[in-house]
């Protein structure tokens, strides 16, 4: 989403800023941990190869998140053996046992040396899980990239999908030894004010409605009448000061 940063805010916008930050905190909530305390992994790890590179393999694992939320972190241990470094970590949604829309993606850090895992994706919580819901989370790998994502220590197992090269190609691994994880959420309500979605009302939700209004983009019709007008404009400075 677009967004229009102003410098200089005044004392009182500040002031403003201040309480509604206070007000709109959210709880950082596991929504998956095979790591344990330590972030302990093993040294043996999932193949993850691209097309050029040998034999395609994508590992997705079956994962049941234990809080609802917008993904604020995600944490894991991927190694990458080749010259080429390029992977993505993904998440699907599931469509009857095996992984279906793709629902998000991010670069996937990694690093050719054990000592400086795991490593981990900051997100801003946009993309929401669901508690108790089934998804497909796993590693994709670039056309010429080859490496591991290493295992758990704790022998945790569950179902995995395998990519392998194309359309059609996925293959499934029941109870298979499982890579590790950790996804971490924000629990917070949804929250209207917040237009850019980072977790806190301030100064750029203000701004950044200032310029949806101006451009007539219907994300500012924030009393949803079908009309962008004064009503708008003043229902959200309503909502823009009382917070979340």
């Amino acid at each position: 989403m677009a967004q229009l940063r102003r410098r200089g805010a005044t004392a009182s916008t500040i002031a403003i800023s201040i309480a509604v930050l206070a007000s709109g905190a959210h709880a950082i909530e596991t929504a998956f941990d095979n790591m344990g305390p330590g972030n302990e992994f093993e040294s043996l790890g999932m193949v993850v190869m691209g097309p050029d590179a040998g034999q395609p393999w994508g590992p997705f694992f079956r994962i049941v998140p234990e809080a609802s939320g917008g993904i604020t972190e995600i944490t894991f241990p991927l190694i990458h053996r080749g010259s080429d470094d390029l992977f993505w970590f993904q998440i699907y949604e599931d469509s009857f046992g095996e992984p279906g829309t793709l629902l998000a993606e991010w670069d996937a850090p990694n690093s050719p040396n054990i000592a400086d895992l795991p490593l981990s994706i900051t997100a801003d919580g946009s993309v929401q899980l669901e508690q108790g819901v089934v998804y497909w989370m796993g590693i994709m790998p670039g056309s010429n990239s080859w490496g591991a994502w290493l295992r758990n220590s704790f022998g945790h197992t569950n179902d995995r999908w395998a990519w392998r090269g194309g359309p059609g190609t996925w293959t499934l691994f029941p109870n298979s030894n499982m890579s590790a994880l950790r996804v971490m959420v924000s629990s917070g309500t949804a929250c209207p004010p917040d237009l850019n979605g980072d977790g806190v009302v301030d100064a750029d939700d203000f701004f950044l409605f200032l310029q949806l209004f101006a451009d007539g983009d219907m994300r500012a019709d924030f009393n949803n009448d079908g009309v962008i007008d004064a009503d708008d404009f003043f229902e959200f400075l309503n909502a823009f000061a009382i917070g979340c």
